[in-house]
């Protein structure tokens, strides 16, 4: 389990686990800037940080599938 990951890791870095790198890095930042956002908002409204934190990665999280549902692998 650990030499498939470890096997992942490297192909990704290399550019060689996905057939279109570029998609990959912008649905990954869509991903990560909707979640901080979403962080930052919720914490701004008044809600603790604790919570703030577990909403927006739980919609980040859920929003994962969507962004990533046409990513093809080599």
């Amino acid at each position: 389990m650990i030499e498939m990951f470890a096997n992942s890791v490297i192909l990704f870095m290399k550019g060689k686990l996905f057939q279109d790198q570029r998609l990959v890095l912008q649905r990954s930042g869509i991903a990560t800037a909707v979640t901080a956002i979403l962080c930052v908002v919720l914490a701004l409204v008044g809600l603790p940080l604790w919570a703030a934190v577990i909403i927006a990665a739980l919609v980040g999280g859920a929003m994962q599938p969507y962004l990533y549902k046409d990513l093809r692998y080599r």
